[in-house]
């Protein structure tokens, strides 16, 4: 999958499930061949990554390497949960608000079987770099406990929940 273009609907239709309305002008995605993309990053395990922003007031921009749709859906559920709002101060924090959002991303076309990836959505494991292993798995030790990503995502945001905290 290639072009944001040709993800533009799916996308669409899957925030406006979770927020009930139109996705925000103040964010511009970008899906980039290989070679644009590692101008950016040439950290090769790296699918994705944002720009926040929000504090200023100004666009964020995904960027998200062309792949199968399911990749690419998955990967920009997560730069999504960096963007939508202001970054979080802790980093791990930060992380895991993506990670969160990325679960309820997924949940929801799964549930609605956007662009026929009902089937086809599987969580890849993160990277286990201190950062992204460790936020994951604060948010998946909240899911296990009985909480909801989206619960779990807002909670974040409201400093309700902190890796910090955790451990």
């Amino acid at each position: 999958m290639g072009k944001a273009e040709e993800i533009k609907d799916y996308v669409k239709e899957a925030f406006e499930k979770i927020f009930g309305v139109s996705f925000p002008n103040d964010v511009k995605v970008s899906v980039l061949k290989e070679k644009d993309f590692r101008k950016i990053s040439s950290s090769p395990g790296v699918l994705g990554l944002s720009i926040n922003r929000k504090r200023q007031g100004w666009v964020s921009e995904i960027f998200v390497l062309e792949g199968t749709l399911g990749r690419v859906m998955l990967t920009l559920g997560h730069e999504l949960g960096h963007v939508l709002t202001e970054s979080l101060n802790n980093r791990h924090d930060e992380e895991a608000k993506a990670y969160a959002f990325s679960l309820e991303w997924m949940r929801v076309i799964k549930e609605n079987n956007i662009g026929d990836l009902g089937e086809a959505i599987v969580l890849d494991k993160p990277a286990k770099n201190g950062l992204h292993n460790v936020a994951f798995n604060f948010v998946r030790g909240l899911i296990d406990s009985g909480k909801r990503a989206w619960e779990i995502y807002l909670g974040l945001i409201r400093r309700k929940y902190s890796v910090s905290m955790s451990g």
